[in-house]
């Protein structure tokens, strides 16, 4: 099925990921957006400042946020379907998805990304290089696992919370809003909204304010 032109925001490292991805998934990139761009082309793509970009041309055009701050991603995601753009879902094609899973608009799927049944996936989040969601999941809108993460079944992650690099959590845990996990770290209690935790087994060593 041929796919609708995509418009990209954020062209650091994160986007570059994104761009191949969706390249892979057979996407045509429209434009690719930064704020700040750090050069005018990538792999012959234009790269155009925000600031010039003539937004009501694009309204009813399909969109994906390539930053990796869940903050930021977050913002710029509900300014952009302010504006009246789509939230595209972009997976690429080595990913192995549930057909009994869900996952939600804007969301970025990147390589070797494992969605088992009935794992639910909020809007905007980003599943990153290799992460697995085992079976009965559930990730609220906006967050963040990063490569190599894994969640065991019925794991439920807050909005907006980030899972550092290759942590991993156990059957059956809850995650808060806002949390940031560290790397590597193994989760084996449940965690309040806004905790940061790191180690193994991962404690709380502050909270966000």
């Amino acid at each position: 099925m041929n796919k609708p032109d995509l418009i990209i925001y954020g062209a650091g490292g994160h986007g570059r990921v994104v761009v191949d991805a969706a390249l892979a998934a057979g996407w045509t990139i429209q434009s690719w957006i930064d704020d700040h761009p750090p050069s005018l082309t990538q792999w012959d793509i234009s790269i155009v400042a925000s600031k010039d970009v003539v937004w009501g041309t694009l309204t009813s055009r399909k969109f994906i946020v390539a930053i990796g701050d869940n903050r930021i991603r977050a913002d710029v995601y509900r300014r952009l379907c302010e504006l009246g753009l789509i939230p595209a879902l972009v997976i690429h094609p080595s990913a192995v998805i549930s057909h009994f899973a869900r996952i939600g608009e804007g969301t970025m799927v990147a390589a070797d990304v494992v969605v088992n049944p009935v794992a639910s996936i909020g809007e905007n989040c980003i599943l990153n290089t290799g992460c697995s969601v085992d079976h009965d999941c559930r990730m609220g809108p906006h967050a963040h696992l990063c490569p190599g993460v894994r969640l065991a079944g019925m794991v439920v992650v807050g909005a907006g919370t980030t899972i550092g690099t290759g942590a991993v959590v156990i059957p059956s845990i809850n995650i808060g809003e806002g949390c940031v996990i560290g790397a590597g770290a193994v989760v084996t209690t449940n965690l309040p909204p806004k905790a940061v935790a790191y180690g193994n087994p991962a404690r709380i060593v502050r909270s966000i304010e």
